[in-house]
């Protein structure tokens, strides 16, 4: 029976992943103890790091770190290339660093990949502010403090005329010093491992950009601040992982682009959603956590290659990052990533980092379509980001547009959980007010923005299983009934139809009909625009419908309507968007969103109006049943409906006309030999836009009968006795 070989694994709980420090120094760790055990490796469990294969107790792990910090036995991290980097500068160039890379030692490259790329120019790891350095705070010399302080012992000096009973004395305390002093330090380090409070502290480590609690406590005391202060551990184990970071020039595709430095796992700050914003971030580090345990040699491997990539290039935006996440375009052995932010605070100079959540990789299910759609509709968040105008000027300095700020912020947090329908509808609506500014900014229309339309299959994910309100019953019957070549969108927005999707042109069209103002004055724009689009389609092809039944809608919702019971300011969110899908195809998950209707027991003066009117502004069938057959009361070569009418009859109804409205419509009705009652009632509607408006609504075949039935004229049958 053979017996497999089990790896000691500790716990290390002192070093949650909240804090950027904390995440370099367990890379640190993990690089110190792969000296005296090459198989060690490290993984994340439920957010605390293991050491797996390595030291076997705690204490072993102790007194490895300790004789470390007593012979100074960590990495060198002196900023040597520093007089090249102030000639490069001076000049302009990258020239002088990269011959001093060309003639450094293996170790002090090692160091200074981590820090600086010099190519064509100079890139600096945010990470590490400019070669080392962020305003006064200077890392190595933080780092060297550090290394003093856990390695020097204070022993008392001779002297003069020193007696040997002094001598004795004195030797005797500097020996007590010694264990005291090895204890505490050992004792510390527990402490800082284990999660337990520490007393030995330090100011003034240059730590602050890495470890919040080395910041200035502003209104902690009777003075108006006091200095941060953190264990000396933390700030050498940080140092110690930082090699891990190096970075590597990259050239993106084009003869006439010039290379630049890329940082693993470094994206660019998140687009500024005020003004306020600009130039606040530096830029953002996405730290890649793993639940297999690495070894060094594995973790510096993952780290180097650092690629993440969606839409077929590398993600150098926070939104294109959480993209890549969604589809799982990052390098395997992955977990989760920890996003931290570098931004200024309390200086111009110097930056400190915050933590701004966990986006996990999301596992391998059964139901993988589900995986597939959302990354479908970031992609096409992402395209859309991508051709909006940036933040910027043309000669590259920072500037406030603000386009795409609230967008990227919104995808991000809706990668964080793609599940949300919350998180999902506050990133369409980011979108929609986007796209407005560019539709009334003629500068914007002159990039000519193009934009793929979201997923239609997508769509249910905006309700996450719960039951559509009644405005979202409404905006689904009224954006799925427009026909494929005339989309909703087209009236909603100011773009053209492309074979790609949706284009903003450098003049607004003339079917872009959206604007300020009440919901029914504004959708009562629409439905006559409609009318023009249907004349002028007619004449092209005589088979042109205005309008298609996907999603009927409720009777009672759209009795809802006309009784104005109805929020519009929801109803008109929900209408914005939908316009962002892809309506040509509705697909079955979609249509069940559309509940059959139930049937009404009685009918108002509005909703009887609607009964009859609704049918004359469409092609759609009206079936009339009978004991002998079934028949479309309306065809479409009896000429009843027309554009021109529907257009007449939408100007008396908008007219408040209403008593010359039925009277036309009974003409037209008699011109399809339908014959209906006759009434001498005065009929009136108290809002005739929301009226007009209603006739947007599709219902399905069903329920339009019965609308039209109360009308009908009683009719004897063949051979009945009247």
């Amino acid at each position: 029976m053979t017996q497999t070989n089990r790896l000691a694994a500790i716990s290390i709980p002192g070093l949650p992943l909240d804090s950027l420090g904390n995440y370099l120094a367990s890379l640190g760790l993990l690089r110190v103890l792969a000296r005296k055990w090459p198989t060690v490796r490290i993984a994340w469990r439920d957010g605390i790091l293991q050491v797996v294969g390595g030291p076997e107790t705690l204490d072993e792990l102790f007194d490895e770190l300790c004789r470390v910090a007593e012979k100074r036995g960590w990495s060198p991290y002196d900023r040597k290339w520093l007089e090249a980097q102030k000639k490069g500068t001076k000049a302009k160039s990258g020239e002088e660093l990269a011959n001093w890379r060309a003639k450094a030692s293996e170790q002090d490259v090692e160091i200074f990949d981590s820090h600086t790329v010099a190519a064509a120019r100079v890139s600096f790891n945010p990470l590490l502010g400019k070669g080392g350095s962020a305003g006064n705070r200077d890392f190595s010399d933080g780092r060297q403090k550090a290394v003093d302080t856990l390695a020097t012992i204070q022993y008392s000096k001779p002297r003069k005329n020193e007696t040997s009973a002094q001598k004795e004395k004195r030797l005797q305390k500097n020996k007590e010093h010694d264990i005291e002093f090895t204890t505490q330090r050992r004792l510390e380090l527990n402490a800082w491992l284990c999660g337990h409070p520490t007393s030995w502290m330090l100011k003034k480590l240059n730590a602050a950009s890495w470890f919040s609690a080395s910041n200035k406590l502003y209104n902690s005391g009777q003075n108006a601040f006091r200095e941060g202060q953190i264990s000396p551990w933390a700030m050498v184990l940080a140092c110690e992982g930082l090699c891990f970071l190096s970075g590597s020039a990259s050239k993106r595709l084009g003869a006439a682009s010039r290379s630049r430095g890329a940082f693993p796992f470094v994206t660019q700050q998140l687009a500024p959603t005020v003004l306020g914003d600009v130039k606040h971030d530096l830029a953002e580090f996405w730290a890649p956590v793993w639940c297999r345990p690495m070894t060094s040699p594995e973790v510096r491997s993952l780290i180097a290659r650092g690629r993440a990539e969606v839409l077929g290039a590398g993600a150098r935006t926070p939104s294109a990052f959480a993209g890549a996440i969604l589809h799982r375009g990052v390098d395997a052995g992955i977990e989760e990533f920890r996003r931290f932010v570098l931004g200024r605070t309390t200086s111009a100079n110097t930056f400190e980092s915050r933590f701004e959540g966990v986006f996990r990789l999301s596992a391998a299910t059964s139901d993988q379509s589900a995986d597939i759609l959302v990354a479908d509709a970031i992609d096409c968040v992402l395209s859309l980001i991508d051709r909006l105008p940036p933040d910027r000027d043309r000669k590259g300095q920072p500037r406030f547009i603000g386009l795409r700020g609230p967008i990227e912020a919104t995808s991000v947090a809706f990668a964080a959980s793609p599940s949300d329908s919350g998180h999902a509808r506050d990133m369409l609506d980011s979108i929609v007010p986007s796209l407005d500014r560019v539709d009334r900014n003629r500068g914007f229309r002159a990039a000519k923005v193009a934009w793929k339309p979201l997923p239609i299959e997508w769509l249910p994910a905006l309700f996450n299983n719960e039951q559509p309100s009644v405005e979202a019953r409404l905006a689904l019957s009224l954006v799925s009934g427009f026909p494929q070549s005339l989309p909703f969108a087209l009236y909603r927005f100011g773009v053209k139809l492309k074979s790609h999707g949706f284009q903003h042109s450098e003049q607004a069209p003339a079917r872009w009909v959206w604007g300020a103002g009440p919901a029914p004055a504004v959708l009562s724009r629409v439905l006559l625009r409609r009318m023009l689009d249907w004349e002028a389609e007619a004449k092209r092809d005589t088979a042109f419908a205005p309008a298609r039944i996907t999603l009927p809608a409720r009777l009672s919702d759209v009795r809802h309507w006309l009784d104005g019971t109805v929020d519009d300011d929801l109803f008109l969110h929900w209408l914005s968007r939908f316009a962002l899908f892809d309506w040509r195809y509705v697909p079955a998950q979609v249509r069940t969103l559309a509940l059959s209707s139930t049937p009404q027991a009685e009918q108002g003066s509005t909703f009887a109006l609607f009964g009859l009117l609704g049918p004359l502004f469409d092609l759609l069938p009206v079936k009339i049943h009978t004991a002998e057959h079934s028949r479309d009361a309306l065809r479409r070569e009896s000429g009843a409906r027309t554009p021109a009418f529907a257009r007449a009859l939408a100007n008396m109804i908008r007219g408040r006309q209403i008593d010359q409205a039925v009277r036309m419509a009974f003409s037209r009705y008699v011109m399809a030999s339908i014959p209906l009652i006759r009434t001498h009632t005065a009929w009136g509607t108290p809002d005739s836009d929301r009226l007009l408006t209603a006739m947007l609504f599709t219902v399905s075949d069903h329920d339009r009968s019965s609308l039209i039935q109360p009308w009908l004229r009683p009719q004897r049958l063949t051979g009945e006795a009247a």
